[in-house]
């Protein structure tokens, strides 16, 4: 009888050291597991901000709008106008000895709802503020736009901040701003307004 509990309780020391191996070496399968999980993406512990500018650089195309990289990711804010000129083109000189050239340009587009009457109300104008930094197509606006003359004008929509230096309140004026690429026409009967080409300039300058 004793030798029939002696292997009894053999047997049961067995099946505690097998489960307890087996035990082990689950626990050791399932650290491999998660070991190998998180070393399939090593670069996510080690991800910075330089290296999140590098890599959404080769994703993106320069005109994907992306609020998050700032100045480099610019998205698209063109405008394309025909209105007529309400003030003259006037040339400034900045510090830098930089030319730009301001005139404002009127266009439809403004809905006061305040306005109540028939459909004889003239509806109100929208004035734009146009920026020319490019200093040919400035000369060309000089020469050739007076008031109320019919003009396209393609450019960007920018927004230009700084302190006011009398009162130091920051002021924020929203212009189009036309440079290399933009565009400005004095619009004549029977010439498309999207067709400016660099000779037609000289010719309108010289």
């Amino acid at each position: 009888m004793s030798s029939l509990r002696a292997g009894f309780l053999n047997g049961l020391k067995k099946m505690g050291a097998q489960k307890s191996s087996l035990d082990l070496s689950r626990k050791f399968l399932a650290c491999n597991y998660s070991t190998s999980s998180y070393n399939e993406f090593p670069e996510i512990d080690n991800i910075d901000s330089d290296n999140i500018k590098n890599t959404e650089r080769g994703r993106h195309g320069p005109g994907d709008v992306d609020p998050k990289r700032g100045w480099e990711f610019r998205g698209v804010h063109k405008a394309f106008l025909c209105g007529k000129v309400g003030e003259p083109p006037v040339q400034k000189i900045l510090r830098d000895g930089h030319t730009v050239t301001i005139l404002t340009v009127g266009t439809g587009g403004m809905f006061d709802q305040r306005i109540v009457g028939g459909s004889e109300v003239p509806r109100p104008i929208q004035w734009h503020r146009i920026a020319i930094h490019n200093e040919t197509l400035g000369n060309y606006a000089v020469r050739q736009l007076v008031k109320d003359s019919p003009v396209f004008v393609e450019g960007d929509i920018e927004t230009r901040v700084y302190n006011d230096s009398i009162t130091g309140q920051i002021k924020n004026i929203p212009e189009i701003t036309v440079r290399r690429e933009g565009k400005i026409r004095l619009i004549k009967a029977g010439n498309g307004a999207a067709n400016l080409s660099l000779d037609e300039l000289r010719e309108g300058l010289l």
